[in-house]
């Protein structure tokens, strides 16, 4: 193992550097899967209650380093229900003193809160590194982020309100100020910054992000350096602490005899988990800066063993088998095809498979894969290149009743008394326009009739929904107009599309966008052509040239020539539409049909900020205020 590694003892920065930019000075990403107890932590064990009235006792086995569902790994401090010590809850809570300390600079960790609900209390802050010698509140405590306050929880904002504070006196001063967040920040990660000088401390949300955010907390520090003066106790080394408290003053709960109230707790005991993806600390190398700890550990040994293999292989999708050894802990793959690139994490020894999702179907796909650590050091045989043709896609001949559909069996419902005379095979009313062909199918929709009656079929087989077949397109004549729905139904679950045809007495094209029930599996297809609240009269409607092959996610095709523009694609951020023709509503969904994003633009142009969509293939639908829609694929980076 080649390392270097060096331990400061004390380093005190005289002089006024030539950077004035911030340079890393110390960080624990979590990546190894043992917690670092010699030289970063040291684990809280106690019941007392943090001096809040706090309801969980601490314990080691709280603690632990865990992969994310995300791929990252985490500290993770777990609290459950769980009789220990007098207490029925537990939870942890560690440290950095005596190991990692530092005196200004800018201080940050990602972190991925749990839901609060009631009762929960999360907190990322730091404590005077003195705390041994002069007690609290003398030391000086600084609350980067702290959740579940009770004011959040008598709003019902307990996921978007959240506060950063700082205390200290002889006897004791603070102050805090609260925030509430535009939308929830315990959907995912975020990254809470404190940027810390010799005039002011100042405590930012997901800079990263939005690095010209105003500061969510800020206070000065520049006055006369007095006891009792808010400018005496934060001008010295603070070290760190995490915990995940249970009920205490700050949520409004306290006692046992409360344990019902802490609804953030199963009661099953399963526990709740805060995930903390890194934390860091960075200086800039200026007077007055101190930082006490060990440097970052500069790690030069490359990944070993890397191997990639191709795996299942279906019409839209290429398994990827991948495996590397590096002495971090971990390994990152880094796939790349076509314009695409996404980067995996495994852990170090273990299979990793990873499905390239969204693909077209009969393609061949060439995928270059290159394996590296944490640190950027490279695997020797990078990279390994793979080819793959993914399978010929679901086909599924067009309905034409002709030479498909002309003999299947059509059950009606809600039409009188539902006589075999309902449906048949006819000629074409009109063989001119979009439909030339001789037959298709007749429908007569009686004059007592529900207003959802209509015909089903179950001939059309078991069909899976997939981003090649996702869009329904049916042709139909009607001498009225009326909305036309669609049923796919598979014993248990209705799917329900409504499109209204806008001519009379011509054959027109309805398109039906199904791409949020990618994945989903049918078995029967109903129609029901005239779905109208009364009828007074016998109606007649016709429908032909069915189609489930109709989507073409690697392109653009616009609709009636309204010149849809959507671009970049691959995107990285920003996002923007525009058309001739007024765009009513943008939905973003993942590949089996998840909705990621919704947005209503009722304008000819829309810009949309997609830096918070984790990379991969997305289906983005375009609606036109006319109705029309249009459904592709886009690449996130």
């Amino acid at each position: 193992m080649k390392k270097a590694y060096a331990l400061f003892i004390a380093l005190l920065y005289f002089g006024i550097s030539f950077s004035q930019e911030y340079k890393l000075m110390w960080e624990d990403n979590f990546d190894n899967p043992v917690l670092n107890e010699t030289q970063h932590w040291t684990a809280e064990v106690n019941g007392d209650g943090g001096g809040n009235n706090e309801m969980q006792y601490y314990r080691r086995e709280n603690i632990s380093i865990e992969q994310h569902p995300s791929g990252v790994n985490c500290l993770v401090i777990s609290a459950k229900r769980e009789n220990f010590g007098g207490k029925l809850v537990t939870s942890g809570r560690l440290v950095t003193r005596g190991n990692v300390s530092a005196k200004y600079g800018k201080m940050e960790a990602r972190i991925k809160l749990p839901l609060t609900a009631n009762g929960l209390w999360p907190a990322f802050w730091m404590m005077g590194d003195d705390y041994s010698k002069v007690g609290w509140p003398r030391c000086g405590e600084i609350d980067i982020l702290e959740m579940g306050n009770v004011n959040g929880i008598s709003r019902g904002t307990q996921d978007k309100y959240f506060n950063g504070a700082c205390h200290w006196g002889e006897n004791w001063t603070y102050y805090a100020k609260d925030n509430t967040a535009a939308n929830s920040i315990q959907d995912d990660f975020h990254l809470f910054t404190m940027i810390w000088d010799e005039t002011a401390i100042k405590m930012y949300l997901d800079l990263d992000k939005y690095p010209n955010s105003a500061p969510y907390f800020e206070m000065k520090i520049d006055g006369q350096r007095v006891a009792g003066q808010v400018s005496y106790y934060f001008h010295k080394p603070f070290s760190f602490l995490f915990n995940l408290a249970v009920g205490g003053n700050f949520t409004g709960i306290t006692g046992n005899s409360n344990i019902a109230k802490i609804t953030a707790l199963p009661v099953d005991g399963t526990p709740v988990k805060m995930y903390i993806d890194y934390v860091r600390i960075y200086q800039k190398g200026i007077a007055g800066e101190e930082f006490y700890g060990p440097t970052v550990i500069v790690d030069t040994e490359n990944p070993t063993s890397f191997t990639a293999t191709k795996g299942a292989v279906t019409p839209n999708s290429v398994e990827l088998l991948l495996n590397g050894a590096d002495n971090s802990g971990s390994v990152y793959y880094q796939i790349t095809y076509g314009t695409s690139s996404v980067q995996v994490k495994g852990t170090s020894g273990v299979q990793k498979s990873h499905v390239i999702t969204g693909l077209n179907s009969s393609t061949l796909y060439n995928f270059s894969i290159l394996a590296k650590d944490g640190n950027g050091n490279l695997a020797a045989n990078n990279p390994i290149l793979i080819s793959a043709t993914t399978g010929e896609a679901f086909k599924l001949a067009t309905i034409n009743f002709e030479t498909v559909g002309h003999n299947w069996t059509w059950q009606s419902f809600g039409n009188g008394a539902n006589g075999a005379d309902l449906y048949a095979v006819a000629a074409n009313p009109s063989a001119s326009g979009i439909n030339t062909s001789a037959s298709c199918a007749k429908y007569k929709i009686g004059v007592g009739a529900q207003s959802w009656a209509g015909a089903y079929s179950d001939n059309i087989g078991s069909i899976t929904f997939t981003p090649d077949n996702c869009v329904v397109k049916i042709q139909v004549y009607k001498p009225f107009i009326s909305n036309y729905m669609l049923k796919l139904e598979n014993g248990g679950t209705t799917f329900e599309k409504i499109v209204p045809n806008t001519k009379i007495n011509q054959w027109e094209e309805l398109t039906f966008d199904l791409t949020d029930k990618i994945g989903q599996t049918i078995t029967r297809m109903t129609l029901i052509p005239d779905n109208i609240a009364t009828r007074n009269a016998e109606r007649i409607v016709y429908w032909d040239n069915i189609s489930f092959n109709s989507n073409a996610p690697s392109g653009l095709q616009n609709p009636n020539n309204h010149n849809i523009i959507f671009f970049p694609n691959p995107v990285k951020d920003y996002f923007k539409i525009t058309a001739d023709s007024q765009i009513n509503s943008i939905s973003i969904r993942n590949l089996v049909g998840q909705t990621i994003l919704n947005a209503e633009a009722n304008s000819n142009e829309i810009s949309l900020d997609l830096g918070n969509i984790s990379t991969g293939n997305y289906l983005i639908t375009i609606k036109l205020i006319n109705g029309e829609s249009l459904t592709r694929k886009i690449v996130k980076l």
